[in-house]
């Protein structure tokens, strides 16, 4: 009677010893899901830089809540400050000599978004037995981006190249002959004052730059939301109207303030309606009625244009244009009154 009474015993056990193992696992809690990251918008996405080392700014738009961190994928690009933020904010980094005479690229990426640094080789075509004059060899140029126009000159059988020093300067690739223009384009800045080289058959160009104004707007309509929206809607009574306002975001990267505000309003409701307005206010308001010879119950839809221009006390301007860059497509839409 014994060895019965113990198989039953061990199989008890063993059902008691599964069933904790089973309850075990299932009450072991799942792994945390991981947040999505908040989108960022950069000052650029593609940087040209030269053989030589040079520093820069990157500009980060992002909204008030939105936390960002910033990391080089290459050990020749350095992050010297603003490596981490929350809403608007700039980048400080350095690019390192490039010895060897290939290209070389790579990225500071910021919330998942990249803006690409090509570095050209250390081999650099010089003037083939002969010399040029530049002209300007310094120069300003507009902190929201600008085209400095260089005036080469030389013998017609003499060649002769251009190479930017800098990140935030671009020329024109390719060998040239004789007398020329070298147009020098330059990156619209969102930080600190900055300078740079360009060279110009084998003579230096010095551009300087004001601290960076970035331009940028939100759409409000009240009737329909409290927060920002790509969608004015002109809806009411009969006899009544619809506002909806717009409200410069932009900013600037030093102490330069924003003195005016240029806006451009168009669209088509009913008839092509074209609005502008200049001055110190940072709003605009955009009134109109429901009803018109295009609306519909359900609200028909036409795009709203809006161009927006700041100048700042330096003289520097900046423009920010709906659906372009990182602003939005913003539209109207139209509805019968009362709908």
């Amino acid at each position: 009677m014994r060895l019965p009474r113990l198989l039953l015993v061990c199989g008890v056990s063993t059902a008691v010893a599964l069933a904790a193992a089973a309850c075990s696992k299932s009450s072991s809690p799942a792994a945390p899901s991981t947040a999505s990251s908040c989108a960022v918008t950069l000052g650029s996405t593609t940087t040209s830089v030269g053989a030589a080392a040079t520093t820069g700014t990157l500009a980060v738009t992002a909204a008030s809540t939105c936390s960002w961190t910033a990391a080089s994928s290459a050990s020749f690009i350095s992050i010297t400050s603003g490596s981490s933020g929350t809403g608007n904010g700039s980048i400080a980094y350095s690019v390192a000599a490039n010895s060897d005479a290939a290209a070389r690229s790579a990225s500071i990426v910021v919330n998942g978004t990249a803006d690409v640094f090509t570095q050209a080789g250390a081999i650099i075509l010089a003037p083939t037995g002969c010399s040029v004059t530049v002209s300007p060899t310094t120069a300003k140029a507009n902190s929201g981006g600008d085209t400095i126009n260089v005036t080469v000159t030389g013998a017609a059988t003499c060649s002769w190249t251009a190479t930017s020093n800098s990140s935030f300067l671009t020329v024109p690739a390719g060998t040239t002959t004789g007398s020329g223009t070298a147009a020098v384009t330059v990156a619209g800045n969102g930080g600190a004052a900055r300078s740079g080289t360009v060279t110009i058959g084998g003579q230096t160009v010095t551009i300087t730059q004001d601290p960076g104004i970035i331009a940028s707007f939100n759409l409000f309509d009240p009737g329909q939301s409290q927060g920002p929206t790509t969608v004015c809607e002109f809806r009411s009574n009969a006899g009544g109207s619809t506002t909806c306002t717009l409200r410069s975001t932009s900013f600037t990267g030093g102490a330069n303030a924003i003195t005016s505000y240029s806006w451009t309003v168009q669209y088509t409701n009913g008839t092509a309606k074209a609005l502008s307005q200049s001055g110190p206010s940072s709003s605009f308001a955009i009134t109109d009625q429901c009803g018109s010879a295009q609306a519909t119950d359900d609200g028909a839809l036409n795009p709203l244009s809006v161009s927006l221009t700041v100048t700042d006390n330096l003289g520097n301007t900046a423009t920010a244009t709906s659906g372009s860059g990182g602003q939005p497509a913003l539209q109207i839409q139209m509805f019968n009154c009362g709908k």
